[in-house]
């Protein structure tokens, strides 16, 4: 036997009581509690008089990762463990409980004591989750509300687990994809940075002692060489900015606007956005939807998730029309933005009124025809960036070169 140092809460008036208990293990100890109408909350074993255990100490790696934020694959584990514990019987207070204990981050075990402390209070777990907006949006929050209603909140949260991982499964699709032209454009700006720093400044002295004419692709770029070597206290300053600012036109709403709507007219880049913003509606839908929330609820949340302008407009007008009688299936091929084999899916599920399996075969079209072009999109990047490459590089030898060329005509 062990002896067992306890913090509980009373069921008939939620005061707190402390104290000493024996049992065989933690677990037994907890039952023994529960027993006497009681809530443990906090539970270490006791070892020559001294409290042993504590929260586990994460590091100088964890320290990093809590400084650094809370990112989606905490959320996925802490959403994936307290489904889990939930469905293995153990209290939502005791699995955030061990949470808290054993988390890495350490600025998530903060929220995740926060989310216990207010549950202590009064609140319901999804009250205590809402607020902290930041971490848990209204999908995550909206969806776990509709699983405690329904008493399946173990079912919510692995429905909410497959809704993270697949969303941060296709984020880092999309960013494996950009992550080619990015490391390209990075290293012709080096280059470039070389040549107009070490290498046309060489020339300029050749041209300048031989008194060649130079012509004016020549002089332009000698020039901007000759404002980055003499004037870089300005020159690097305005880039900067101007780097800012037009990175902050295109965050903006008119700039975001112009910018999805060029993206859409986009041969592949256009489909992959319009795929992309169906999954994630779809996706949305089905994990709402089979929580329980009705339709309209689960519309709202779905839009919601879009994120490019025009389309988000489209789908807003979904939830106007189901309001009015429309079926679903006929509202999204109103949008323009579907596939039709999503929408034919939706269509069945609707008629035989098994529209969450259904809903569930469109999301796992979608993300397959994702996956299917981004890798199209990936094989046509080194083309094109070998063609930029070319493009930049080709421009700056003709203009080292064409000098040449007169001068090799004047001794000739």
């Amino acid at each position: 036997m062990a002896s067992f140092q306890y913090e509980a809460l009373k069921i008939s008036d939620r005061s707190r009581i402390n104290g000493v208990i024996s049992a065989v293990n933690e677990k037994e100890a907890r039952e023994m509690l529960r027993e006497q109408n009681l809530i443990p909350t906090k539970i270490v074993v006791l070892s020559n008089g001294a409290v042993r255990g504590g929260k586990k100490k994460g590091g100088f790696g964890a320290f990093i990762q809590g400084f650094m934020g809370v990112g989606a694959k905490d959320k996925i584990a802490f959403t994936r463990n307290i489904g889990m514990m939930v469905r293995a019987g153990i209290p939502v207070m005791e699995a955030l409980l061990y949470y808290e204990n054993y988390a890495t981050n350490l600025k998530f075990r903060k929220v995740v004591s926060q989310v216990r402390q207010d549950i202590l209070s009064g609140y319901s777990f999804s009250q205590a989750l809402g607020k902290h907006k930041k971490i848990f949006d209204d999908v995550y929050v909206n969806v776990t509300k509709a699983g405690e209603r329904a008493g399946e909140l173990d079912q919510t949260m692995s429905r909410l687990t497959h809704l993270l991982t697949k969303a941060e499964q296709l984020k880092m699709k999309i960013v494996s994809a950009a992550v080619y032209p990015i490391i390209v454009v990075v290293i012709l700006s080096l280059v470039l940075l070389i040549m107009f720093l070490l290498v046309l400044p060489t020339f300029a002295e050749i041209y300048k002692q031989m008194n060649v004419k130079l012509p004016l692709i020549t002089q332009i770029m000698m020039a901007i060489s000759n404002a980055l070597r003499n004037y870089w206290f300005v020159s690097f300053p305005v880039m900067g900015v101007s780097g800012f600012g037009v990175v902050k036109f295109f965050k903006s709403p008119t700039g975001k606007t112009i910018t999805d709507t060029y993206v859409l007219k986009m041969p592949v880049l256009g489909d992959l956005v319009k795929h992309t913003q169906s999954s994630n509606f779809v996706s949305t839908l089905y994990v709402s939807f089979g929580a329980g929330l009705p339709i309209t609820d689960a519309l709202f949340l779905a839009t919601e998730t879009i994120t490019h302008t025009q389309i988000k407009e489209a789908f807003k007008k979904v939830n106007a029309q189901i309001q009015t009688g429309q079926r679903l299936a006929i509202a999204l091929a109103a949008t323009g933005y579907v596939p039709d084999i999503v929408m034919l899916m939706i269509s069945t599920g609707e008629e035989s009124g098994d529209l969450e399996k259904m809903l569930e075969a469109a999301n796992d079209y979608l993300e397959e025809e994702i996956g299917h072009r981004v890798g199209i999109l990936t094989s046509l990047m080194e083309p094109v960036m070998l063609l930029v490459i070319g493009t930049v590089v080709g421009f700056v030898a003709l203009s080292i070169y064409l000098p040449l060329f007169s001068i090799y005509e004047h001794l000739g």
